[in-house]
């Protein structure tokens, strides 16, 4: 079960990573917040898996956060921004 979480978590952070390098987080804005939360409810979910790996669950946690942080901020800016100030 254990190599479930890794693979699952794995997979996601590096969707997130790929579209933050290479998209710049142009587009997707809405699923990349999505994928954020996610991914944060379900790494702190498993007690055993983030009892053993702390760091690691910390560092991802922290890792989901800031991409949400910044996908709510580009969303927001380019949502309601009028089209003549673009």
């Amino acid at each position: 079960m254990e190599i479930f979480y890794f693979i699952w978590i794995g997979f996601m952070v590096l969707l997130l990573l790929y579209r933050m390098i290479f998209q710049k987080f142009k587009k997707h804005n809405r699923e990349n917040i999505g994928l954020s939360v996610i991914l944060i409810i379900f790494t702190g979910s498993g007690y055993t898996f983030t009892h053993m790996n702390l760091i690691f669950v910390i560092s991802v946690i922290a890792a989901a956060a800031y991409c949400a942080v910044w996908n709510s901020v580009l969303f927001a800016r380019n949502g309601y921004e009028p089209e003549r100030l673009k």
